[in-house]
């Protein structure tokens, strides 16, 4: 599964890699910070989630079998991290795989 967060405005987040711990991470969804490709790079119920800043967005890549309900909850909590830290809006894009 892949989501790419944008910018409605279509400009990049005010987000710098200092944040990404804090933010590239659901809020109530437990989680833990991983190595691998990508910015930035979590595990998500023995699911690895990465995270690629490109233009035109942050995309979010699953990386295992997860159910559409929770993937769709994470991508929707880290927009919601990274609103409430940069005051920007974005919106969330499924790309087809």
């Amino acid at each position: 599964m892949e989501y790419l967060i944008r910018r409605t405005d279509e400009e990049w987040f005010d987000l710098g890699p200092d944040q990404y711990d804090a933010k590239l991470r659901p809020s109530s969804i437990p989680s833990r910070r991983v190595e691998g490709w990508g910015d930035y790079r979590i595990e998500v119920g023995g699911v690895e989630v990465s995270f690629s800043y490109e233009d035109p967005g942050i995309q979010v890549t699953f990386e295992g079998e997860v159910p559409a309900n929770v993937a769709d909850a994470v991508v929707a909590e880290v927009l919601a991290n990274i609103t409430a830290v940069t005051g920007q809006e974005g919106r969330i894009v499924e790309i087809d795989s």
